[in-house]
């Protein structure tokens, strides 16, 4: 059995910059079509934020992991290409029923997603206030 620092070593997660650019891709909201919950926010003090948010792997990060793929290589599977934003509540879900959440049904939600966040911004409406 691996040590947890072992299995840190062996996992191909996400840097930073990947994680902000799959939740500004989808507005910092959860890519599930059934949930869209806003993942970030306030918090009581006016300098901090909240975030609920995961950068969630399509592919498993590590041997083992849901939806394991052995033909990616380290790099691929840090990849923006395999990574979906989700809530935690949302990643868990698709972690824990695998073949229900499959690479192709993530893969379509993160293009549903993102169309979503470019209509928000397309179809943004400004009101203007008129005396």
């Amino acid at each position: 059995m691996l040590s947890e620092e072992e299995y840190v070593l062996m996992r191909d997660d996400f840097d930073e910059k990947t994680k902000q650019i799959l939740a500004r891709r989808v507005g910092y909201r959860c890519s599930n079509p059934n949930c869209r919950k806003p993942t970030s926010g306030p918090q009581e003090d006016p300098t901090r934020t909240i975030n609920i948010g995961v950068a969630a792997h399509t592919t498993a990060a590590s041997p083992g992991g849901p939806r394991f793929d052995p033909t990616l290589s380290p790099g691929e599977r840090k990849s923006l290409g395999n990574g979906i934003w989700l809530c935690q509540n949302c990643a868990k879900l698709i972690d824990s029923d695998e073949k229900r959440y499959s690479v192709g049904l993530l893969q379509e939600w993160k293009k549903l997603s993102e169309q979503a966040a470019l209509l928000d911004i397309e179809n943004t409406v400004l009101l203007i206030h008129q005396n």
